[in-house]
């Protein structure tokens, strides 16, 4: 139930992370050779997919780090290497962006990571003859804010 729960959550309130910047660039870096238009790109997609409170808070940090990235598309740009090592997400990414929105695209990996996650660890509990010990585990998860990290969309 907890993982019903948390895959609900991650869906209709995600948190919106910085994060989300980057790893929407390297997934179509391809269609956006150019590191400004890749930036305007992956800034604008998370503009009409955030609330603009969230989008304010990604963009403006009153002259600090994530201001400095809003308006340098090259200091942004130089960043994409360390995002690139979960090449496999950026490929779904840019899979699922062809299905629907970018943003929500973000959401679906979340949501599918979550209940993938809940199926594994119930499988795992049943294989060993422990699922009375599931409400264990959903109490473990909660201690560990399993559920603000499944909300986080990157």
């Amino acid at each position: 139930l907890y993982i019903l729960l948390t895959a609900s959550t991650a869906w209709f309130m995600p948190d919106a992370n910085w994060d989300m910047l980057p790893y929407l660039a390297i997934a179509e870096e391809g269609a956006y050779p150019d590191p400004q238009a890749l930036h305007d790109y992956a800034y604008s997609t998370v503009k009409a997919g955030v609330p603009a409170g969230d989008y304010k808070t990604l963009t403006d940090d009153g002259g600090g780090f994530r201001s400095h990235m809003a308006q340098n598309a090259a200091d942004f740009h130089s960043l994409l290497g360390m995002y690139r090592i979960k090449f496999l997400y950026a490929e779904i990414l840019s899979s699922l962006s062809h299905v629907v929105s970018p943003v929500d695209a973000m959401r679906l990996v979340q949501v599918f990571s979550v209940l993938l996650f809940g199926a594994v660890t119930l499988a795992w509990l049943r294989a060993e003859g422990a699922l009375a010990m599931a409400p264990v585990v959903g109490a473990i998860l909660i201690m560990a804010d399993f559920g603000d990290a499944a909300r986080a969309s990157t």
